[in-house]
């Protein structure tokens, strides 16, 4: 059976996480598998690990903390990081229309820029239009190809098709290939050996695609917290709500670099992430800025209504 990512990345107040010891840690995430949870959870403060476990399924093959799961769309994550890297080579900027990239674009899709598809807000109707197309070239013209919702710029609306046609821009951009770009300039400098690509179709990259562990993603999110893969300008902004979503109080949620940025009282106080698939796999990864990283992958599905790494994640730490 495929795994599928239940990634959820927390970091909250030291107090609140001071007060689980790793063995509390370690009974809540094993209440849970009791009841069907499985899966890795990783906890670490202040830059030290301090759990780190398997939880293996009462049926079928057992997991490893070295376990890999598809990460789903926290992929998006990467595909960010890697437009604002070249952005950073002066390979592009954000205000860059994509009839740059693709010359033969519809006239109607030829004002999209680079920040329209970062932010979801391209107004193009489709979700996955590149899926089971091999060539760059088909998945671009299947996407642009759609009829646009709303004009560019005036309206979010989550859609896998953004991604993918950034992971095209990335291609063009750099000359490399989205996976080749994505490894060289990120995954190698973070060290990240255990995640590699999955599928070959244009429904897999960008948007989705990518596998990783429990602890590889704890080197993704300290390599950006910490400023070790990016400077310090570089890593905030990637920490940074850039278009407004919703409301949800005391909360005001953002949309930021491939994850929602939760403000509260007009700081930021959670990034999360979120992958969703098929073969029971599902994401969230939420960031706070206090030093402590909660990652739980799984490959359970849902838990009443809730993905297990949703519910398992609000176990350990509880949203305030």
């Amino acid at each position: 059976m495929r795994n599928r990512l239940v990634v959820m990345l927390l970091l909250f107040p030291v107090a609140r996480m001071a007060a689980q010891s790793p063995a509390r840690l370690n009974a809540i995430a094993r209440a849970q598998a009791d009841s069907g949870f499985s899966g890795v959870v990783l906890v670490a403060r202040d830059t030290t690990v301090v759990m780190e476990k398997a939880y293996s399924p009462q049926t079928g093959k057992p997991l490893r903390v070295s376990s890999q799961f598809n990460i789903g769309s926290m992929t998006k994550g990467f595909t960010a990081a890697a437009i604002l890297r070249l952005r950073s080579q002066h390979q592009l900027s954000f205000s860059d229309p994509v009839s740059r990239f693709f010359p033969h674009a519809p006239e109607s899709k030829r004002g999209i820029t680079v920040f329209h598809l970062l932010t979801h807000t391209s107004g193009l109707r489709g979700h996955s239009a590149g899926t089971g197309i091999m060539r760059r070239d088909g998945a671009v013209n299947a996407i642009l190809s759609l009829p646009l919702e709303y004009p560019p710029g005036t309206h979010y609306r989550y859609s896998d098709d953004d991604y993918q046609l950034l992971a095209a821009i990335i291609e063009v951009a750099s000359g490399a290939k989205w996976e080749d770009y994505i490894k060289r300039e990120l995954l190698e400098p973070a060290r990240m050996r255990s995640t590699s690509f999955q599928g070959g179709d244009w429904g897999h990259k960008g948007a989705n695609g990518m596998r990783s562990t429990a602890r590889d993603m704890y080197r993704w999110v300290t390599a950006i917290h910490d400023a070790r893969l990016f400077g310090r300008a570089e890593s905030s902004e990637l920490e940074s709500p850039l278009m407004h979503v919703r409301s949800e109080p005391p909360f005001e949620i953002h949309y930021g670099y491939g994850a929602r940025v939760y403000v509260r009282n007009g700081r930021t106080s959670e990034l999360m992430h979120s992958g969703n698939g098929d073969a029971n796999h599902n994401g969230v990864a939420r960031v706070l800025s206090d030093g402590t990283v909660v990652i739980v992958l799984s490959n359970a599905g849902q838990h009443h209504g809730t993905t297990w790494a949703s519910y398992v994640a609000q176990r350990l730490v509880p949203r305030t």
